[in-house]
C-alpha cells in the first residue's frame, strides 16, 4: 500500500485507492463463507490482517475491523438471502449497535423508522446494520438495510482522531425491507461448520477490536521512527512499548484460537469470557500508559500538526475510548 500522508488523517473518509487495496485482498470478507465469495478465515488469521491494516493507517484498520466484522453476520441469514447481500465483490456493512429505532411488520415486509449514529465506514458501505424495537411487542431485532434506503444526517461526528472513518449518522423514515433481511445474532442459518460463526458476538468483537488497537499502537510507534522523535535512541526509548505490544499480540492470538475452538465445541465458559475481557483490557491499558510516557518524553514535535506522529497519537486516544478496548 502507498505511503500515508497527513491529508489522509484529515479527510472525512478513506481514500478510494486504500479501500481498493482491501477489496483486492478481499479482507472485508474475511469472515464470509466461501460459498458467498468470502475467505472464511480463522479468527487468528483475520485478526492479523486487521492489525496489518491498522498498522499502515489507523483509519483503514478501523473501517476494516468494523466493516469486515459486520460482514460476519452473513452466517445468520438463509442461504439465498446471504448470497444476495454478501456475494457482490464490494459488499461492506456499516452500522450501529444502539437500539435507537422501531419497526413494524406488514405482510412480508418490515417498516423501519429511527436514527442511528456513529456508523463507521458509512461513506463506502452499501448496507447498514441496525437494531430496532418492535412497536407492538417491544421485541428487539437486528436488520440490514440497503445503503440507497438511508439518509445521512447533515451533522458530522466531530472527533479528535480516526476522522477518516466516516462515522456518520443515518435516518430511516418508513423504509421497507424484506422480513428476511432481519436476523438474530449467533443464530446460524448456513455454513454451520465454519467455526468462527459459533463465537458469541461480544468475544468475537473484543478480539477484532483488540487487533485494531494493537495496529493503531504500532502505527504510532512507526510514526515516531519516521519523524525521528527519539533519533538514535529510538530502540531504547520505545523498548517497553514494543514489548507490551508484542505481549498483547500473543494474548490476542491465544484467545482467538481458544474462543474459536471452545465455542465450536460448546465449551466456552463464563470464566474464559471474563479472562479474555480482563487480560486484553489490561494489555491495552499497559500499551496506552506507555504511549503516554513516550508522548511526555517526545517533546514539542508531538503536538505539531505537520507531523504524522501527532495524528497517529490522536488515533490512539480516540480508539482507546471504545468500550471493547479500555478496562470497564
Amino acid at each position: 500500500m502507498r505511503e500515508i500522508r497527513i491529508e489522509d488523517y484529515k479527510k472525512p473518509q478513506i481514500s478510494n485507492d486504500l479501500l481498493e487495496e482491501l477489496f483486492k485482498r478481499n479482507w472485508f470478507k474475511s469472515f464470509v463463507p466461501k460459498e458467498f465469495g468470502g475467505l472464511e478465515l480463522e479468527l487468528k488469521t483475520a485478526s492479523h490482517h486487521i492489525t496489518e491494516a491498522a498498522t499502515h493507517f489507523g483509519g483503514l484498520g478501523w473501517v476494516l475491523n468494523l466493516g469486515g466484522g459486520a460482514n460476519w453476520f452473513s452466517g445468520f441469514f438463509e442461504p439465498e438471502i446471504a448470497k444476495k447481500i454478501f456475494y457482490p465483490s464490494e459488499t461492506v456493512i456499516a452500522g450501529s449497535g444502539a437500539v435507537s429505532g422501531t419497526f413494524r411488520t406488514k405482510d412480508t415486509k418490515v417498516i423501519l423508522n429511527g436514527k442511528w449514529s456513529k456508523c463507521s465506514g458509512a461513506a463506502h458501505a452499501n448496507y447498514f446494520s441496525l437494531n430496532a424495537k418492535n412497536e407492538d411487542t417491544g421485541e428487539v431485532m437486528s436488520f440490514v438495510v440497503p445503503g440507497d434506503s438511508v439518509k445521512f444526517a447533515e451533522e458530522k461526528w466531530e472527533i479528535l482522531g480516526l476522522k477518516s472513518s466516516s462515522s456518520l449518522t443515518i435516518h430511516l423514515t418508513d423504509v421497507e425491507i424484506p422480513k428476511d433481511f432481519g436476523f438474530q445474532m449467533n443464530t446460524i442459518k448456513n455454513n454451520s461448520d465454519y467455526k468462527v460463526l459459533h463465537i458469541p458476538f461480544e468475544e468475537f468483537a473484543r478480539v477484532c477490536m483488540s487487533s485494531c488497537f494493537i495496529g493503531i499502537a504500532l502505527s504510532f510507534l512507526n510514526s515516531l521512527k519516521s519523524d525521528q522523535i527519539f533519533d538514535k535512541n529510538f530502540d531504547t526509548a520505545t523498548d517497553l512499548l514494543q514489548k507490551k505490544i508484542a505481549r498483547a499480540i500473543l494474548l490476542r492470538d491465544h484467545f482467538a484460537e481458544k474462543i474459536e475452538e471452545h465455542s465450536n465445541e460448546g465449551k466456552l465458559t463464563n470464566n474464559i469470557k471474563t479472562d479474555l475481557k480482563n487480560k486484553l483490557s489490561k494489555a491495552h491499558l499497559l500499551i496506552f500508559d506507555e504511549i503516554q510516557v513516550l508522548f511526555k518524553n517526545g517533546g514539542v514535535t508531538l503536538i505539531e500538526e505537520n507531523k504524522l506522529s501527532h495524528w497517529a497519537y490522536r488515533d490512539v486516544l480516540t480508539a482507546f475510548q471504545h468500550y471493547f478496548i479500555k478496562p470497564g
